[in-house]
C-alpha cells in the first residue's frame, strides 16, 4: 500500500487514533471532491516532507479549542520519561514505552518525536512489551488488552485486529540481549550509573538493533540508554521529565527548568530542564541522593548558576552544578515549612510562605545564614510575590500589600480605590508585563497602571472561573494567562477574547505554572509539563 493510501485509509478507519488530540482530520472539512483530493494532498505532503515550518498552516480549517491544532508539534505534552518498561529497536526508530507515552528516537536524524500519550482509546500505562515489523520499520504495542499499531511518520495509532500477532515482528528483549552479549550484564550496573549523582539505576528492559552492534537499554530511574556492547560503553538518551507531576516552572536560556511534584511514592525526584526544542533534557538530583527531601516543589527562581525551589518542607538553595545543597526551614527562621512563592532580587530573597513574609539577604545566602520574617505579614499566609523597580507587591490570604523601597518599609495597603473590597480579598497569583500589573483573586484578575496609577476590571465578561480558583498568572504585551485546578484560560488584552484548555481532556491535570516564551507557551501541571505552539494572535491554538 502507498504512503498516500495508507494515510487514507488510517484516517477513515475505526479504532483509529492519533496520540494527540491536534489531528488532521478533525480540523478538514471535506465537503466535496476537490477538498477531498486537497486532503489526500495535504497528508501525503506531511507524510513524506514532514511538518510544514513554523508559522506555516495546511490547507485546514483548525476549531478554536486546543483540541483543533492541526499538527501533533503544536502541543506536546511531556511526562516522566526516567523509568523505561519496554524498548524495541528498528532500522530507524527506537520506541519505548515509559508508563506515561510511548517515546521515538529517530536514529537517522539523531532527534526525538513528540511522545504518544492517551488519547483515543489508547493507553500508554497497559503496554507491557514492543516489537518491530521489518516491513516498514513501524512498532506493535503489546497491551493486557490487545495490540496496538504505531506508525511514527503518520502519526497514527491503531487498533491491531484481533487474532494471532504476525510471525514476522521482531519483540525487544532484555535476555536475547544479554545471551548474544553476556559480558554486557555484568557491566550493565556501571553503564547505568548516573554521571552526576552516581545513582545506579537497574536495567528493566533491552533491545538490540537489527542494522548494527548497537543495543538500547531502558532503566528504572535512569532512562534510556544507547550502548555499545562490544566496548562496554554507553550513551544516555534523557527524554521527559524525572517525576510524573510539575510543581513550578522558570526560565532558562534556551527552555525551562521543571521542578518536581509527585503524589506518588517515585524512583528519582529531581529537577527537569527541557530545552525549547524538546530535544535536550538534564535531571538534576541532590546530592545526597534524597530527592530534595521528598517535598513537593511549589515555586521556582533561577538567579545566575543558583536555583532557589521552594517546597511544601521549607526552601532549598540548590546550585545548578548539582552539589552543596542547603534546607532553610523554620529552625533557620522561616516562618513555616511551607513555602508557597519566592521572588529573587539583587540584594536577597523574598519568601512567601504559610506562616507570612521572609527575607533572606544576599551576603547571608552565600553563607547559609538565617531568614528574616517581616513582622507586618506574620502568620499570613503569602501565595504571590512580584517586583516593579523597587516596590515588592505581596498577595496574602488577607489581600494585596506593597513594601515600598527602604530599608525599614513596613508593608502597606494599596490607596483606596473602587476595588478596595476586592483587594482585601485573597490574592493567589500576580504577573506583571510592561507597565502593567495583573491581579489574581479566587476568580477574577484586576490591572494597575503603574504609570498612571490606575485600577481597572478591563475584562468582567472572561469566564476566568472556568479554571477554578486562578493559582497563576502568566503575561506579556498582547495576552494574559491564568490556570487553575480546571485548566487554563488565555486571554487577549485587547479584544477580551478567550480561549480555555482544560484539565483531563486538553492538560493532563490540574495546572501549577505558566510561563510564556515567544512562540510557546510552557504549562506546569499534576501530570507533567505541555508546550504549546501559540497561535497568531498569541492564545491558544
Amino acid at each position: 500500500m502507498t504512503p498516500l493510501k495508507a494515510a487514507a485509509t488510517a484516517m477513515g478507519a475505526p479504532g483509529t487514533a492519533r496520540l494527540s488530540r491536534t489531528g488532521l482530520g478533525r480540523a478538514i472539512s471535506v465537503r466535496d471532491g476537490s477538498s477531498a483530493l486537497l486532503l489526500l494532498l495535504t497528508v501525503a505532503s506531511v507524510i513524506a516532507c514532514g511538518p510544514p515550518p513554523a508559522g506555516m498552516r495546511p490547507g485546514a480549517t483548525p476549531s478554536r479549542g486546543i483540541a483543533g491544532a492541526i499538527l501533533r508539534e503544536d502541543r506536546v505534552t511531556i511526562g516522566r520519561g526516567t523509568t523505561v518498561r519496554a524498548v524495541a529497536v528498528a532500522r530507524r526508530f527506537v520506541y519505548a514505552a515509559t508508563g506515561d507515552a510511548v517515546i521515538v528516537y529517530d536514529r537517522d536524524r539523531r532527534s526525538w518525536l513528540p511522545p504518544f500519550i492517551r488519547d483515543g482509546g489508547f493507553d500508554p500505562t497497559q503496554v507491557r512489551a514492543l516489537a518491530v515489523d521489518p516491513d516498514d520499520d513501524s512498532a506493535w504495542l503489546l497491551a493486557s488488552q490487545g495490540a496496538w499499531t504505531l506508525n511514527p511518520v503518520a502519526g497514527f495509532v491503531t487498533r491491531a485486529p484481533a487474532g494471532p500477532l504476525p510471525a514476522r515482528l521482531r519483540p525487544g528483549s532484555l535476555d536475547a540481549v544479554y545471551r548474544e552479549f553476556p559480558a554486557l550484564q555484568g557491566f550493565a550496573p556501571l553503564l547505568a550509573r548516573d554521571a552526576e549523582s552516581l545513582q545506579s539505576y537497574p536495567v528493566v528492559a533491552g533491545a538490540r538493533a537489527p542494522d548494527r552492534t548497537e543495543v538500547w537499554l531502558g532503566t528504572a530511574g535512569g532512562g534510556l540508554l544507547q550502548v555499545d556492547p562490544l566496548f562496554n560503553s554507553a550513551e544516555s538518551r534523557p527524554y521527559g521529565l524525572a517525576v510524573s507531576g510539575a510543581g513550578a516552572l522558570a526560565r532558562a536560556a534556551d527552555g525551562v527548568w521543571v521542578a518536581p511534584a509527585s503524589r506518588t511514592l517515585e524512583t528519582r525526584l529531581a529537577v527537569t530542564f527541557v530545552a525549547r526544542d524538546l530535544q535536550r533534557f538534564r535531571w538534576l538530583d541532590d546530592a545526597s541522593r534524597r530527592g530534595f527531601g521528598g517535598a513537593r516543589a511549589t515555586s521556582l527562581a533561577v538567579d545566575g548558576p543558583t536555583m532557589w525551589m521552594g517546597t511544601t518542607h521549607g526552601l532549598l538553595r540548590v546550585p545548578l552544578s548539582g552539589g552543596g545543597l542547603r534546607t532553610f526551614t523554620p529552625l533557620a527562621g522561616l516562618p513555616a515549612d511551607a513555602v508557597w512563592t519566592v521572588l529573587s532580587r539583587r540584594d536577597g530573597l523574598w519568601i512567601g510562605t504559610e506562616g507570612g513574609l521572609a527575607w533572606l539577604p544576599a551576603d547571608s545566602a552565600a553563607r547559609g545564614g538565617r531568614v528574616l520574617s517581616h513582622p507586618d505579614a506574620s502568620g499570613l499566609p503569602v501565595r504571590a510575590l512580584l517586583a516593579t523597580g523597587d516596590t515588592v507587591w505581596v498577595g496574602t490570604d488577607g489581600g494585596l500589600l506593597l513594601r515600598p523601597p527602604g530599608e525599614e518599609s513596613r508593608l502597606v495597603r494599596p490607596a483606596a480605590s473602587p476595588f478596595s473590597a476586592r483587594l482585601r480579598a485573597g490574592i493567589r497569583a500576580l504577573a506583571h508585563a510592561d507597565s502593567t500589573v495583573f491581579v489574581a483573586s479566587r476568580g477574577d484578575v484586576l490591572t494597575f497602571d503603574v504609570r498612571s496609577g490606575r485600577w481597572s476590571d478591563p475584562w468582567a465578561a472572561v469566564p476566568w472561573r472556568a479554571v477554578g480558583d486562578i493559582d497563576v498568572l502568566a503575561a506579556d504585551a498582547r495576552t494574559v494567562w491564568a490556570g487553575g485546578a480546571f485548566g487554563v484560560i488565555a486571554v487577549d488584552r485587547e479584544t477580551g477574547g478567550s480561549r480555555i484548555a482544560r484539565a483531563g481532556s486538553d492538560l493532563p491535570d490540574a495546572v501549577t505554572g505558566i510561563l510564556l516564551d515567544g512562540a510557546y507557551a510552557w504549562i506546569a501541571t499534576l501530570g507533567g509539563v505541555v508546550r504549546v505552539r501559540r497561535a497568531s494572535d498569541g492564545l491558544l491554538p
